[in-house]
């Protein structure tokens, strides 16, 4: 009873000849494993694109409308950039010419709000007709039209979805969102301190003239999971973690690159299946979201209680990290750990570190023989050796000031 989408993406290079025909045929096979019934034979559906003899021409200019009293028969409209003072109004042109031999049907002209300013009048058209819904009057900048929030409760997690089913019902979509969550002053994101939090900040301003309540404390996943696995998997991605840290990669998945394009034909055909794998998609994510910040809890707590990671890069992370909040033994443990286990271009980026915390527990003997031996195998730059030269200088009068104290 399942279904999978496939989206075609086609595009028509600059020297294809009218009439073209581009044919994409998709056939699913069964095989019935171990069960004796006859298999079904093979499904095959074929979507086809013709190469039309139109040929579109664009173009955008635009007006400063200081007064915003409108545009007006004398309007001059340049393709040179205007610049407008709070509270004046920028005139918009945008002139689509066909100048092919046939007639173009069913074009559709995107063109966004741009940010920190607000349509304050639905476009008009001389030829033709424009959908003034998109974007609606009062619609403003880049769209969110999709975001999920999971949250526990009573043992369980709690994920809803908000999707913005047409792009004019913007605030009442950006007010549902701010009741969800309104109760939280915390939240968690990957990516979302430099991509998804400033988005919403402007939408919330511009739509409710209110702010974001849960980034007060906001933990972006991004950052820790860099320190703790991109040494060994290279790529930190989401998908990369689910890969490699969760160790259950996504089989069936629509690629994000093509979830806008999913998104606006949703909105022009309103079929359900269209938009299911985007929906999909976001749960995914939210819910390796999760899971990606247990994995780094538990590396945590586990390096709180002397349990390093086996990783040393990950360790060395985790040392730093316990270094500047201040839990000294954590740090500890996880700089031993990274030392022993580590390559040695790892010990010489942790050695004056990790000499420094062996002289603090009263081990000078040992952080001597560390150093020592780090210079004896001819490792690091001219001032990292200097640096490591000063400090073992230091470390052995301290220690022969300690042997005459004994005395």
């Amino acid at each position: 009873g399942q279904s999978i989408t496939v989206f075609v993406k086609v595009i028509a290079p600059s020297g294809a000849l009218a009439g073209a025909v581009d044919a994409t045929t998709v056939t699913v096979t069964t095989t019935n494993g171990t069960y004796g019934t006859t298999a079904p034979s093979p499904a095959v559906a074929t979507d086809s694109t013709t190469v039309i003899a139109a040929n579109l021409n664009l173009t955008k200019a635009q007006a400063l409308d200081a007064a915003c009293t409108g545009p007006t028969g004398g309007t001059s409209y340049s393709a040179a950039g205007v610049s407008a003072k709070p509270g004046q109004c920028v005139l918009y042109q945008i002139t689509v010419t066909n100048a092919g031999v046939a007639n173009a049907t069913a074009v559709v002209v995107s063109d966004a709000t741009p940010t920190f300013t607000t349509l304050s009048s639905a476009p008009a058209t001389t030829v033709g007709s424009i959908a003034a819904g998109a974007p609606a009057v009062g619609g403003t900048g880049t769209y969110v039209f999709l975001i999920g929030v999971a949250h526990f409760a009573e043992g369980e997690l709690v994920l809803r979805q908000h999707l913005l089913l047409d792009l004019a019902a913007e605030r009442g979509f950006i007010a549902a969102l701010s009741d969800e969550i309104k109760p939280f002053r915390a939240c968690g994101s990957y990516n979302g301190k430099t991509f998804d939090l400033p988005i919403l900040r402007t939408r919330f301003v511009m739509t409710l003239r209110s702010e974001v309540t849960v980034d007060e404390s906001h933990l972006d996943l991004l950052h820790p999971a860099r320190r703790l696995w991109r040494d060994r998997f290279g790529s930190t991605t989401l998908r990369q973690l689910e890969e490699s840290v969760l160790d259950d990669g996504r089989v069936t998945d629509i690629p994000g690159s093509l979830i806008p394009d999913a998104y606006f034909y949703y909105l022009r055909k309103r079929d359900p299946t269209i938009i299911a794998p985007v929906l999909e998609h976001n749960a995914r994510d939210v819910i390796s979201l999760v899971r990606i910040t247990d994995r780094v809890a538990r590396a945590v707590t586990a390096a709180r209680a002397g349990r390093a990671p086996d990783h040393a890069p990950a360790a060395f992370a985790l040392a730093r990290i316990f270094e500047r909040t201040g839990e000294l033994e954590a740090a500890f443990a996880c700089y031993e750990s990274a030392y022993f286990d580590g390559r040695n271009d790892l010990r010489m980026k942790l050695a004056l570190a990790f000499a420094r915390h062996l002289e603090r527990r009263a081990e000078v003997d040992r952080a001597i023989r560390m150093l020592e031996t780090l210079l004896d195998l001819g490792l690091g730059s001219p001032p990292w050796r200097m640096q490591v030269e000063s400090r073992l200088r230091r470390l052995s009068k301290k220690r022969w000031r300690q042997l005459a104290t004994a005395n």
